[in-house]
């Protein structure tokens, strides 16, 4: 009898010191003001999250996750810091050791809704899917419009290969990545919470006009002292660029990256003179990364400005160094397709290398031009590398089977106006 009062007594102080011990979790409201998704490392097994809070909230970098079934929490803690030239503060959590191919359950610290996420299966004989574009943000209705056309694939992820919320880097334009964000989450989750992961790339609207105006003179030899003295260091790219390098964990830096889905599948995401230099230590950069992987199944490389473009001039400055530095590359290393954006149109070539349209399975099919939400342009009508061009928003739908890459090309209605296979 006496041992059983002091084994209830022992129980007692030990629930109270806990509960002192343990904050209590306030109820700061349903959701956070933004939210969102990428990754920095094994997309089987990682999850960045990242999530916006104004001050008075004093929300915390803390979460809790679970696999979806599960009735047993986990609890996740990372950083927080300021949201450039804004009152938010970005909270970003690393979520490590994941399980493949599962669904995840998790909420933030003194939130009350509960949001899901998959993580990528290493079972790569199933069909890996996932949507590419870029040029979001001009008319949210159209950028909407897209999102939920993209939607209806439910795609493992989303690639966008630069000019998201054209800001260019502006601290007066703050509002547009609000709106921007706000479109994410609103369209860009499923009616099960399911968030969908995005990888980005960078475009010119992402980089204050001062620091294009100086990239321009450098890289076309101008001789005055300012472009001869000119170093890109890291501490410009956070200046000239604030919003790119502050709010997406990337994975890589500066600008550029590839992000590997095992041996089946990279995405390399280049920089098409914005921050970097096509022919700086980017290229070397992408000829060690092409060379390292040439056991993969598929490289597809993302970027803004294209070599083949649907609206703008073939002899324009950058299109010619694309294709002067970036192509002979991608066709000594096996590159199937690669999707190009900026010019607010949609286009498909037909396979081309060494600047010939050549036999499907030879060459190089360039796709996309970037019309997610922007207003659309004219496009080219009888270019001789043109195999498919219209003046439509749209995203592509990428399917990935064994050997087998299928393309469909989404309008903002949901109609599929084009479509490509390889082989």
């Amino acid at each position: 009898m006496k041992r059983n009062f002091f084994d209830v007594l022992l129980l007692l102080v030990f629930v109270f010191v806990f509960q002192a011990c343990t904050e209590p979790e306030p109820n700061i409201g349903d959701e956070p003001q933004h939210l969102f998704l990428t990754w920095k490392d094994d997309p089987t097994s990682t999850m960045v999250i990242d999530f916006h809070t104004v001050p008075e909230q004093e929300a915390k970098p803390v979460l809790r996750y679970r696999l979806q079934g599960d009735k047993k929490w986990q609890k996740a803690e990372g950083q927080s810091f300021p949201f450039p030239h804004h009152v938010l503060n970005v909270h970003r959590i690393e979520l490590n050791q994941l399980k493949d191919g599962r669904n995840y359950e998790f909420k933030f610290w003194g939130y009350d809704r509960i949001y899901q996420f998959r993580t990528i299966s290493r079972d790569f004989s199933k069909p890996l899917r996932f949507a590419t574009g870029g040029d979001n943000l001009h008319h949210r209705p159209w950028m909407d419009s897209v999102n939920i056309a993209v939607m209806a694939y439910d795609p493992d992820f989303i690639v966008m290969g630069g000019d998201l919320a054209y800001a260019n880097g502006d601290p007066e334009n703050i509002f547009k990545w609000d709106t921007w964000f706000a479109s994410l989450k609103e369209t860009l989750i499923s009616p099960e919470g399911r968030v969908i992961p995005m990888l980005v790339g960078i475009g010119n609207h992402e980089v204050q006009r001062e620091f294009k105006d100086i990239m321009s003179r450098v890289i076309g030899g101008e001789e005055d002292q300012e472009a001869k003295d000119f170093q890109i260091t890291e501490e410009m790219r956070l200046q000239y660029a604030p919003f790119f390098y502050n709010l997406f964990a990337f994975v890589g830096q500066p600008g550029y990256g590839v992000m590997d889905f095992g041996n089946f599948l990279s995405i390399v995401i280049l920089d098409t003179d914005h921050t970097n230099s096509i022919d700086g230590p980017q290229l070397k950069w992408l000829e060690e990364t092409l060379s390292a992987r040439q056991g993969t199944q598929h490289i597809i490389p993302v970027y803004h400005v294209p070599g083949y473009p649907s609206h703008r001039d073939f002899n324009g400055k950058t299109q010619i160094r694309v294709r002067q530095h970036f192509m002979p590359l991608f066709e000594k290393y096996g590159v199937k397709v690669a999707f190009e954006n900026h010019d607010h149109a949609y286009k498909r070539t037909h396979p081309i290398r060494a600047g010939e349209v050549v036999d499907k399975n030879e060459g190089i099919v360039y796709i996309g031009d970037g019309a997610w939400g922007q207003n659309v342009r004219s496009t080219h009508q009888d270019t001789w590398y043109m195999a498919r061009n219209e003046s439509y928003h749209h995203a592509i739908i990428v399917t990935l089977e064994g050997d087998h890459m299928d393309f469909k090309m989404v309008n903002k209605e949901g109609v599929v106006f084009d479509a490509y296979h390889i082989p």
